[in-house]
């Protein structure tokens, strides 16, 4: 069973993946204000939260390199955006994590910072590429959107990715620490 406690975390971030494009399938009515969309972004503010959560487990960013894989095959169809982005804001988060304090305030303005810059990224990939032309008034409006809904699921996901990287990181075997 403590081959199972190992990969949880993993295990969550796949159903992280399925959930987000459930919710973007059904909520995508709902996920808009006007003419301006936002995306829904479960997976992304879940890796931020493993990465502020715990700090310390190099792991972790794997486990992101991998979810991000994964994340882009089942959403997109090319390898890019999300395997890029969640192992490099991991990464940034478990840096930015050492410093700031381990309050709710202070992660939510990261997760929000986060959000803002994979929004950016990604309307910037995919303008590059050609799958998608919008405006940078409809980026900017789209930003505003998407705080709101970043703000919403980060309250949503905050206690469940904490309990989660704090009790189960993953591939660490917390038994060989207790007595």
């Amino acid at each position: 069973m403590s081959i199972f406690r190992k990969w949880v975390l993993a295990i969550g971030l796949f159903v992280a993946i399925v959930v987000d494009g459930v919710c973007s399938f059904y909520l995508h009515q709902f996920m808009d204000y006007g003419s301006f969309g936002a995306a829904s972004l479960i997976l992304p503010i879940s890796v931020m939260l493993i990465g502020l959560f715990d700090d310390t487990n190099e792991n972790e960013i794997w486990l992101a390199l991998g979810t991000g894989i994964v994340a882009d095959i089942y959403f997109y169809g090319f390898i890019g955006v999300y395997a890029v982005f969640l192992p490099l804001s991991c990464w940034i988060c478990q840096k930015v994590a050492r410093f700031l304090p381990e309050i709710f305030w202070a992660r939510l303005i990261v997760v929000l910072l986060g959000t803002t810059i994979f929004v950016a990224y990604s309307w910037l990939i995919f303008n590059m590429i050609g799958i998608a032309t919008t405006s940078i008034h409809g980026l900017l409006m789209s930003l505003l959107v998407n705080q709101g809904w970043t703000a919403g699921f980060f309250v949503c996901l905050y206690w469940i990715w904490g309990n989660l990287a704090q009790d189960y990181p993953f591939l660490i075997d917390l038994n060989a620490y207790r007595v």
